[in-house]
């Protein structure tokens, strides 16, 4: 299955990687290896997360506070948001 990223999906996981490699040296690493399970995770199994209404799903990472919203298409996965659990939960709506 495809995976495609929103642009601002895209930004947001670059800039939060960036943010946490500035905390902390290779944390930047982690965190990119955090979202790679996570979207491995949503196309071997894209129907087992949480529905957020709409055919709207979220899987949360594992060792951040973050979340993937995403969307199926036939053979798609739309990557919608990579949204920071603490910041403006509702920030992505406008994507869709």
């Amino acid at each position: 299955m495809n995976v495609i990223y929103h642009k601002n999906a895209e930004l947001e996981a670059i800039t939060s990687a960036q943010f946490y490699e500035s905390q902390a040296a290779g944390l930047g690493s982690k965190f990119l290896d955090d979202l790679d399970r996570t979207v491995n995770d949503i196309v071997n199994y894209p129907e087992a997360w949480s529905i957020m209404g709409d055919d709207i799903r979220r899987h949360l990472f594992t060792h951040f506070p973050f979340g993937v919203i995403y969307r199926m298409t036939n053979s798609k996965i739309l990557v919608l948001a990579v949204m920071n659990l603490h910041q403006k939960p509702n920030s992505w709506h406008d994507r869709m």
